[in-house]
C-alpha cells in the first residue's frame, strides 16, 4: 500500500512531529514542544510550531512561512505551503 499525500496543519504540531518521524528513515529526528528537526547526511529541514520552516542542503538553502505541509511517504517529499510559496523537500 502506497502512503500519499497526508497533509496536516502546522497547528497540529502532533502530527507534525509523527508524520517528520517517519520521513526521516535513515536519519535522525529530535522534537521539542516548538521546533523539530530532521538530519539525514549533510540534510537537514526543520519546522518551528510557528509554522517557520528551514532547510539547509548541500547545493542550496530554504526558509520560510508555512501553514501547511504534506508529507508523501511513498514519494519521500514534504511539501510546505501557504498562500506565498510552495516548497518541496526530498529526502535525500
Amino acid at each position: 500500500m502506497e502512503d500519499h499525500g497526508r497533509t496536516v496543519e502546522i497547528t497540529d504540531w502532533d502530527a507534525v512531529v509523527s508524520e517528520l518521524d517517519r520521513f526521516c528513515v535513515g536519519g535522525t529526528t529530535h522534537a521539542e514542544s516548538d521546533v523539530a528537526n530532521c538530519t539525514i547526511r549533510e540534510t537537514t529541514i526543520e519546522i518551528h510550531s510557528n509554522g517557520r520552516i528551514e532547510g539547509s542542503m548541500p547545493l542550496h538553502a530554504f526558509d520560510g512561512w508555512v501553514e501547511t505541509l504534506e508529507f508523501d511517504h511513498a514519494e519521500v517529499t514534504i511539501t510546505a505551503e501557504s498562500e506565498e510559496l510552495s516548497y518541496t523537500f526530498r529526502r535525500p
